[in-house]
């Protein structure tokens, strides 16, 4: 499928202390790591430093949103 032909995927907001691996790189599927698709993926937070974040609850992309106590998205 070409670029312009490829369909339009809505991401999430995230909370911007989130960060995984996958964010740094290239996919090689083209699959963004912000759909929290892939299986193998370690999510940590910038504001622990850690598996989970500053509520204790742990960290990842289907669950790092606007719902989450400590969730700070950039406006």
């Amino acid at each position: 499928m070409s670029e312009t032909n490829k369909p339009r995927i809505e991401l999430p907001v995230l909370c911007r202390f989130l960060r995984c691996k996958s964010a740094y790189g290239s996919n090689v599927d083209d699959t963004a790591w912000q759909q929290g698709t892939a299986t193998s993926e370690a999510y940590w937070c910038l504001a622990t430093m850690e598996a989970f974040g500053p509520d204790d609850n742990y960290v990842h992309a289907t669950v790092c949103q606007g719902a989450r106590s400590c969730c700070r998205i950039d406006e």
